[in-house]
């Protein structure tokens, strides 16, 4: 009956040491591993993607940014974000846990050396197995600025224009003043030449008559009396020859 007894109690005693370190080493197990960067860094156990931006800090996705790794694979600069982004934190992941950076503890750009928590025991951040940037773009609204042109225009029987711009009047006047053409039509002038009459040479006073023809008309009526007057005689003459 007291072995009985004695083995029970062994196999108690057994059992909750059992228990007792398998929950010690469970609790070491869940402990983050140090950060190496505890200035800017947090270090967190388990694994987290781009898609947790959200849940990480709320109203955030994940954003693209100008980076460089190193050819070890462990540490990142970032060196730009895009115009009109805002970002909230990086996430770095490697081995067993990430270092989660708060933007307000990296300062300004550019961001340099960030990387992953430390690697067991080897003192040195665990190679980069990925990493991403949570941030949202801004959402300022711009308002337009509307800008009314009023010209007036002035126009004279000149080529003067005067115009006139402002940007807070709202109505357009016009003015125009046509020049008035006057065309006054004279009647033709006609001009009658008379040629001159022929000039007597003689001493008598021009009288402005011609009297040459009847001067001939006399001529030829004295030669007809005398021709009458003789033309009997001549034919007694004749007869009595005969």
């Amino acid at each position: 009956m007291r072995r009985s007894l004695a083995s029970l109690a062994f196999a108690t005693f057994t059992m909750v040491g059992m228990l007792a370190m398998s929950g010690t080493v469970g609790a070491a197990q869940n402990d983050p591993p140090p950060s190496g960067d505890p200035n800017r860094a947090t270090s967190h156990s388990g694994n987290v993607v781009a898609a947790d931006c959200g849940e990480l800090w709320p109203g955030t996705t994940a954003v693209t940014v100008t980076s460089s790794v190193d050819d070890t694979n462990t540490y990142i600069d970032i060196t730009a974000i895009p115009a009109g982004t805002t970002v909230s934190g990086v996430i770095v992941k490697g081995s067993d846990g990430y270092n989660r950076y708060e933007v307000g503890k990296l300062g300004n750009l550019p961001w340099l050396d960030l990387h992953s928590p430390i690697a067991g025991g080897s003192g040195k951040p665990a190679q980069i197995s990925h990493w991403f940037v949570c941030g949202k773009k801004d959402t300022a609204t711009t308002t337009p600025t509307t800008t009314k042109t009023t010209t007036t225009t002035k126009t004279t029987s000149g080529t003067t224009t005067t115009t006139t711009s402002g940007t807070t009047t709202t109505s357009t006047a016009s003015t125009t003043t046509d020049a008035t053409s006057v065309t006054t039509t004279r009647p033709a002038t006609t001009t009658t030449t008379v040629a001159p009459v022929p000039v007597d040479n003689d001493d008598l006073p021009d009288t402005g008559s011609n009297v040459g023809w009847m001067i001939l008309l006399g001529a030829a009526l004295l030669l007809s009396g005398g021709a009458l007057m003789a033309v009997p005689r001549i034919r007694t003459a004749v007869l009595r020859r005969f």
